[in-house]
């Protein structure tokens, strides 16, 4: 029997649809554009060069870059001849992506022109098993730079030679991708992806019961990052249609993805609510199209019921809710509410999405376990931990046994953390999480280490951060401070002080008190300063 490989989908994609568009945005909003067939023929030039500069069968080659055309041909030139390819978390510390990056062993290293910089910052922390780096991007000239031996991509790609026979005897469950964890609670972990898994989940994304089906005339924006879960395996999803496919390049905000959504007259979106709240409040603005749109998905957070009336009112199918991680490449449930509609489907899609609840998707397990060891009642209201297991779910991390040992049980189900609940109807909705993380814009933050820098300023006593409610960004962080005694603090200086430390996009508003409410065993009452702080960034 034939391996799943999913060279067979990106070689039937240039076969079946080799004039079927892909369309990057470029260095200052410019445009490019290629066939299927021309992405496969620098495909194989990729590939050529990757055996030029190393990176063997089995041997990682790593990204540090935004959704582009050349992004793409080396994810998929690295998976289809056997190699691994590591998409690296830009927005991650220097020392996570120094772990990363040796962990993973990263062969070759490609880079945006823009994350230069950064790539230089791993080199001189520790990161020492690169052996060549590539450039990407459209200058003919190498600039100044410590990292060396330094190759432009484009020149590379011009001296390879045109054709590339991808071998057939890869193992089909081999790891050829590797996808980090945003490393909120400790080091990142690797989640490993075969090309059994890559295609399995490409193929079950095909049913309506996920994100499908998918048709021919569909344009596919690719807004997920290319580093977190592979994108969700999007670019896969759309070569199997012959969709055309839109990447959306560096710093995508709302005003660039809604011009392109005019643009390219883009039918399916799939984001985090965060980026649905700016595109729509982008449009707005400046009268940008989306009468386009067909498909829109949101995950990663509960979408407001106000944003999800304003595009189903655009005659959009809106699919929302439902639960997922890198783990289970993106969702692993799915709220597909015709399929539990029976004679009232508004009512059934309220209810899924007021509750954030999903059905499994083909091939995945789901179930919910009290810390008896006994699944929960059917009931909506008795928690347990969310455990996952099946085709499109991974079944250790990425050499790393301890985070194996620990998260998995002895009859093989990923212990997610996850807190959720279960329905009479068998959909299951996710309510909490059980580490104390803040989820804003889709990203995680955790409150443990705002609370660590914070008080390693010398006029901090106490130091408590909470996740509260914001209207743009789903929750943000608020950190509740108190002075040393005769010290004083201003907020601004804080902030300040956290900037030297970490991304600004993590950084918190700081509050002043002179006392932060504990428990009787003497720790911060989280509870009860959610509740009241929770209306701190209502409008």
């Amino acid at each position: 029997m034939e391996p799943l490989l999913v060279k067979h989908i990106v070689e039937r994609a240039a076969v079946c649809f080799p004039q079927r568009e892909i369309v990057a945005r470029g260095a200052n909003d410019t445009r490019f554009v290629y066939s299927y067939a021309a992405f496969y023929g620098r495909l194989q030039r990729a590939a050529h060069l990757l055996d030029r500069l190393g990176a063997s069968r089995g041997q990682t080659v790593g990204v540090l870059g935004w959704n582009t055309h050349r992004h793409l041909e080396l994810d998929y030139a690295a998976i289809c001849k056997g190699a691994i390819y590591l998409g690296l978390n830009f927005r991650l510390d220097v020392e996570a992506l120094v772990y990363t990056c040796n962990l993973a062993q990263v062969r070759v290293l490609a880079v945006d022109p823009e994350l230069l910089p950064l790539a230089e910052a791993l080199v001189a922390a520790g990161a020492n098993t690169i052996g060549a780096f590539v450039l990407l991007g459209d200058d003919t000239e190498l600039p100044r730079t410590a990292l060396a031996p330094l190759h432009r991509y484009e020149e590379l790609l011009a001296q390879a030679p045109p054709e590339y026979a991808f071998p057939d005897d890869i193992d089909e469950n081999a790891t050829v991708c590797v996808s980090f964890t945003g490393g909120t609670t400790g080091r990142p972990k690797g989640c490993p992806y075969s090309n059994r898994f890559l295609v399995l989940r490409a193929l079950t994304r095909q049913s309506a019961q996920s994100l499908g089906p998918y048709r021919g005339d569909d344009v596919l924006l690719v807004i997920p990052p290319m580093f977190h879960a592979h994108a969700f395996n999007l670019p896969m999803d759309g070569m199997i249609a012959g969709a055309k496919l839109v990447l959306p390049g560096v710093h995508p905000d709302g005003h660039v993805v809604a011009r392109l959504i005019a643009d390219e007259r883009v039918t399916r979106l799939m984001a985090n609510p965060v980026l649905g709240k700016l595109v729509l409040a982008a449009a707005a603005e400046r009268d940008h199209d989306l009468s386009s749109l067909r498909y829109v998905g949101f995950g990663g957070d509960i979408v407001p019921r106000d944003m999800a009336q304003r595009f189903l009112a655009m005659g959009v199918k809106l699919r929302c809710g439902g639960h997922g991680m890198a783990e289970s490449l993106a969702d692993h449930t799915a709220a597909f509410y015709e399929e539990l509609a029976g004679p009232d489907p508004a009512s059934a899609f309220a209810r899924m999405l007021d509750e954030n609840s999903g059905l499994p998707i083909v091939g995945a397990q789901v179930r919910i376990i009290r810390e008896d060891g006994a699944a929960v009642a059917a009931d909506g209201v008795e928690t347990g931990e969310i455990q996952l297991k099946g085709w499109h779910v991974i079944a250790e991390y990425f050499r790393d046994a301890a985070n194996t040992e620990a998260l998995f049980t002895s009859d093989g189900w990923l212990r997610t953390g996850d807190v959720g609940v279960r329905f009479a109807d068998s959909s299951i909705a996710f309510v909490g999480r059980t580490k104390d993380m803040i989820k804003s814009g889709g990203e995680w933050i955790p409150a443990l280490t705002l609370e660590h820098a914070l008080s390693e300023h010398p006029a901090v006593a106490e130091a408590c951060v909470i996740g509260v409610p914001h209207p743009t960004y789903g929750e943000r962080p608020l950190a509740l401070v108190t002075a040393r005694p005769n010290q004083s603090l201003d907020p601004a200086a804080l902030r300040d002080h956290l900037a030297a430390q970490l991304p600004r996009w993590m950084l918190p508003e700081c509050l002043l008190l002179d006392d932060i409410a504990k428990t009787t065993v003497g720790k911060f009452n989280k509870t009860l300063l959610r509740e009241r702080y929770r209306g701190h960034y209502a409008p």
